[in-house]
C-alpha cells in the first residue's frame, strides 16, 4: 500500500506537468528517459568470510518532471524502472562459488538541480527504491547449481540518494550522469547482511515536451 501511495503521488506530480505546460509560461517540461548503469551490491558475509561485489550493467527507463524553481533551481521529481545487479566470486573449501543477481525496482528519486549554466547543472536529492523482482544464479566451479526469483529475503523498499550533473544539447534533449547508493541493505533486517547495500553509476539521455 505504501508503495502504491508513493508511485500515486509521483504520477501525479508528473501529470500537474503536463497541466502547468498548458496553463503558464513557465518552462515547466514533463519527459521521458532511458539509459544504462552499472552497479554492484556491496559486501556479502559467509560466516567468517566476507565477499565483495562486482559490478553487473543494467538498464533503466521512465518519467520525470522538470519544475523550475527559478532562474538557478529546479525540483525533479521521476519515476523510473531500474534494474540493478552485482555479481559475487569467492573461494568456499576447494570450490569457487559465484552468486550473479538481478534485481528490479521502482525509483522514485526527488531532485534538487543547480543551473551552472544555461547547458550545465549539478544536483543531488534522495530517492525510493520499491522491489519488483530478482533473479539470483548460483554457480559453483563454472557450473550452474540454482536459479531463484524469490524475494521473501529481501527489503521491500530502501532509502537512497544520488548526486550527479546533466548537460542540455537543446531545450527538449539531455544528458544526465549520476552516481546512486542506498542507504539500507537489500536484505531483511533478519537476514544480517547490514554491507549488501546497492551503489553505482548511471548514463541517461532523457526528452522533455
Amino acid at each position: 500500500m505504501k508503495k502504491m501511495k508513493w508511485i500515486g503521488l509521483s504520477l501525479a506530480l508528473i501529470g500537474l506537468g503536463f497541466s502547468a505546460n498548458a496553463q503558464s509560461s513557465m518552462d515547466t517540461r514533463v519527459g521521458i528517459k532511458a539509459g544504462a548503469n552499472m552497479f554492484m551490491m556491496g559486501k556479502y558475509e559467509v560466516g567468517n568470510t566476507t565477499f565483495t561485489s562486482e559490478y553487473r550493467p543494467g538498464f533503466q527507463a521512465g518519467l520525470f518532471l522538470d519544475l523550475p524553481l527559478s532562474e538557478k533551481l529546479s525540483f525533479i521529481p521521476e519515476v523510473l524502472y531500474t534494474q540493478k545487479g552485482g555479481k559475487i566470486t569467492g573461494n568456499l573449501g576447494n570450490n569457487t562459488g559465484e552468486i550473479r543477481t538481478t534485481v528490479g525496482y521502482i525509483d522514485v528519486p526527488v531532485i534538487l538541480s543547480v543551473n551552472a549554466t544555461p547547458n550545465f547543472s549539478v544536483m543531488a536529492g534522495a530517492q525510493a527504491s520499491f522491489l519488483t523482482n530478482q533473479e539470483t544464479e548460483t554457480f559453483a566451479n563454472g557450473t550452474s547449481l540454482a536459479t531463484s526469483s524469490d524475494t521473501d529475503d529481501f527489503r521491500k523498499s530502501i532509502a537512497g540518494g544520488l548526486v550527479g550533473f546533466a548537460y542540455k544539447f537543446n531545450p527538449n534533449l539531455k544528458l544526465d550522469a549520476r552516481y546512486n547508493m542506498d542507504f539500507q541493505s537489500i536484505a531483511k533486517d533478519n537476514i544480517n547482511q547490514d554491507k549488501a547495500r546497492f551503489s553505482g553509476f548511471s548514463l541517461s539521455l532523457g526528452y522533455s515536451f
